[in-house]
């Protein structure tokens, strides 16, 4: 028999609440995803996300343990995205006031992070937050300049022949 916890299928001998140290898993397993309901009773937090590209501003209380967009969308709100996994930065905004965590964000650099940056699909609420959406690939941009050609590559580059 197999059974579901946190996120993760396991074999039932071992469980992420097991008393003893010998029959439990590691932390690193029964480490809940943001994009599962929340577990009941988890505290919520006040998150609002203006989006100025369409003039909109989106509020709602957000789990603790739910990823910003994952709860969000659930709601029915129109928040942008593209790969859902943190990869990509087409739901990253700026958090203006509050705090978050988004220790899987790994479409940000460290430097973007620190200038306020998030990327809401994988960023938890530890506060009550305020996002501002980015400008249409503001982020990209920021992190790989406006193009690939930028660092003295013309157009066309260089391909190495083959012989």
């Amino acid at each position: 028999m197999r059974t579901f916890r946190a996120g993760y299928l396991v074999p039932s001998p071992l469980r992420c609440d097991a008393p003893s140290p010998r029959r439990s898993l590691p932390r690193w397993i029964c480490r809940r995803d943001g994009a599962l309901p929340s577990k009941p009773g988890a505290k919520r937090f006040h998150v609002t996300v203006r989006d100025p590209a369409k003039n909109v501003v989106y509020e709602t209380q957000v789990p603790e343990d739910r990823y910003i967009w994952w709860e969000m969308e659930e709601q029915g709100f129109d928040i942008p995205a593209s790969c859902r996994n943190g990869c990509c930065t087409t739901c990253a905004g700026r958090v203006t006031s509050g705090e978050v965590s988004q220790d899987e964000a790994l479409g940000l650099l460290k430097e973007i992070k620190a200038q306020g940056y998030a990327l809401l699909c994988v960023s938890y609420p530890r506060s009550d937050v305020e996002v501002t959406l980015q400008d249409i690939d503001e982020v990209y941009c920021r992190q790989f300049g406006d193009t690939f050609e930028q660092g003295g590559v013309e157009w066309g580059g260089f391909l190495p022949e083959e012989e």
